[in-house]
């Protein structure tokens, strides 16, 4: 009974991880900014879709929190996004071998380990305060993107993922 109960704690916790990292420097919130401006970036100019779909969805998001698009010398906060990338092996580490072994003589074999490596995108927003220019806010999203996914999966996954950072903004 106990270790029932050790696990559905354990299941519940589990269910319980945000889809998105936020950190933030201070107590920031929406009220203290009326305009934003994006920062240009070519730091992901390989997804230049995915830049373009995630500005869209931020720039409303950003609207949604009462926000204005002005010039990048007038903003209250500037809104950097990105896409970065991270690399995921996908294999099969289990190996089967088969050996015998006579007087401090030995013969053996293994199968080879297969795989690829595959390339995901995580979704990142930094909101950068313009007088210091440093980050005063930023959201991750723990959910990837990949290449296999379709246009309207890519889109419904980044608003997903953009609306999830702005509910705990």
């Amino acid at each position: 009974m106990r270790l029932l109960s050790l696990l559905l704690a354990s299941l519940l916790l589990s269910a319980c991880v945000s889809p998105v990292v936020i950190d933030q420097q201070g107590d920031i919130t929406p009220s203290q900014y009326q305009t934003y401006a994006f920062i240009e970036q070519d730091e992901d100019t390989p997804r230049a879709l995915d830049d373009q779909r995630a500005r869209k969805a931020l720039e409303s998001a950003l609207a949604d929190k009462g926000l204005q698009p002005v010039s990048e010398t007038q903003a209250d906060i500037q809104v950097r996004h990105f896409f970065k990338r991270e690399q995921r092996y996908d294999g099969n580490v289990m190996q089967f071998g088969f050996g015998y072994g006579f007087n401090n003589v030995a013969v053996g074999a293994s199968t080879p380990v297969e795989g690829e490596m595959t390339e995901e995108y995580k979704l990142v927003v930094q909101f950068v305060d313009p007088a210091s220019n440093n980050v005063v806010w930023q959201a991750t999203s723990r959910d990837r993107l990949h290449d296999e996914m379709t246009s309207e999966r890519r889109q419904a996954h980044i608003d997903k993922a953009v609306k999830e950072m702005f509910e705990r903004f």
